[in-house]
């Protein structure tokens, strides 16, 4: 059987992290009755929007994850790749939500940086 054990730790924390994010937008959309969109509520439109993005980053990034560690590339590197997406992904979402830009611009660049890195370790096989 193939263990995975990166991928499945980086999964399990990403699904925190964006069940997190989900709570906090069905917070919001009962705190003002609001079913679909945003309502014109500003705190809302970013919850949605912090939980999409963190949704549509982690998917890509989990998938690149999984194969390369499943093509057995070094775990040090693979896990300390992970680590950074999962760092990065936490704190756009808290720059994202509390309005801290500098943070949101930082885990966005590291979100691409990891999401770069493996890329390279895919098409080099380093």
């Amino acid at each position: 059987m193939l263990e995975l054990p990166i991928t499945s730790c980086s999964a399990a924390l990403a699904a925190v992290l964006l069940t997190g994010l989900s709570l906090n937008v069905s917070r919001l959309r009962m705190r003002h009755r609001v079913s679909l969109g945003s309502g014109g509520h500003k705190a809302l439109q970013l919850a949605v929007r912090a939980h999409g993005n963190a949704l549509e980053q982690s998917l890509l990034f989990l998938l690149l994850l999984l194969i390369a560690e499943a093509q057995a590339h070094s775990f040090a590197p693979l896990a300390a790749v992970a680590g950074a997406f999962l760092l990065a992904r936490g704190g756009h979402a808290i720059g994202m939500l509390a309005g801290f830009l500098k943070l949101r611009q930082g885990g966005h660049a590291l979100t691409l940086l990891a999401q770069v890195a493996l890329v390279v370790v895919l098409l080099t096989g380093f």
